[in-house]
């Protein structure tokens, strides 16, 4: 059974992600968007999704931090001259926007890791299965096939190790052999497998009458709050975003980092917008952990 943040209503959860995306998106300032990505970390770590988390970071950082050092050397802009690399200059602003950018997709990322754990097919499907059934069921098979495809290829490789076939081992013309037959034995049951989920939606009729719903969810008083909470904190955050709160300037100098006056109160809708979660998966983890105790 889901507890915490997964026990509301898809459509809150849902307005919850959409609207951190489009935060981390149109605002601009480093203290804003550090926050949120501390706050979505805390978020998949109360979600159990750690693992994953790492998984993508042990790609995700060097990929970034290559990325960093190399925009210095195409983008010339900014008032701060660090030093010259073949004649052309590295400034200081380059140097922060491509850590900036860095940051920004590592929200994206992270927060992308949540909402596969709090957004399941079965909700996915609810919200979009009647609207849109064909795109819904599209993306829902879109978001499953990657893991699927790195499941089952570790299922095909534990297999095939004890004929010999690893690609761990040996020399690099074995090796790429052995990943050539690992991923003709994949492709092949990927396209047998395709063919017995098409067969079987077709068996129960699929496409030939109103769509149902897999799971059915009703809004609760609590659900109706929490979304009424999210909106107020979202408009909130968008008015101080139209009002010019939330933003940050790189070039051509960069500006001194600094939260004063109404921007301090545009920094707190914004963090409380972005805690509801942590706080409802920090609360029912206090609660379970309280009466685990009194037992």
């Amino acid at each position: 059974m889901s507890s915490g943040f997964r026990s509301f209503h898809p459509f809150p959860c849902f307005f919850f992600y959409m609207g951190a995306l489009i935060l981390g998106i149109v605002v601009t300032h480093p203290v804003y968007i550090l926050t949120l990505l501390f706050l979505l970390i805390g978020l998949v770590a109360l979600n159990g999704e750690m693992p994953a988390l790492r998984g993508m970071l042990r790609f995700f950082l060097p990929v970034s931090l290559l990325y960093a050092m190399i925009n210095p050397l195409f983008s010339h802009r900014g008032r701060h001259i660090l030093f010259y690399f073949w004649d052309q200059p590295v400034t200081l602003e380059s140097l922060v926007y491509g850590l900036f950018a860095t940051v920004n997709l590592l929200v994206i990322l992270v927060l992308f890791i949540s909402f596969n754990a709090v957004i399941t097919p079965a909700r996915f499907l609810y919200l979009f299965g009647s609207v849109f059934p064909k795109l819904g069921l599209l993306i829902v098979m879109s978001m499953r096939f990657v893991p699927l495809l790195k499941r089952r290829l570790g299922e095909i490789a534990s297999v095939q190790q004890t004929k010999g076939i690893d690609v761990g081992q040996g020399s690099l013309r074995k090796r790429v052999t052995d990943g050539m037959k690992l991923l003709q034995i994949l492709l092949t049951l990927c396209l047998e497998e395709a063919l017995e989920t098409a067969d079987a939606m077709k068996a129960k009729g699929y496409g030939s009458g109103p769509r149902g719903r897999y799971e059915e969810f009703v809004m609760r008083p609590g659900d109706w709050t929490l979304l009424a909470a999210l909106l107020g904190l979202f408009a909130a955050c968008i008015g101080f975003r139209l009002l010019g709160y939330g933003a940050y300037r790189i070039f051509p100098a960069l500006e001194t980092v600094t939260l004063h006056g109404w921007e301090l109160l545009s920094y707190g809708c914004f963090t409380l917008f972005a805690a509801v979660p942590v706080i409802i998966e920090g609360r029912e983890m206090w609660l379970w952990r309280y009466w685990r105790s009194r037992m």
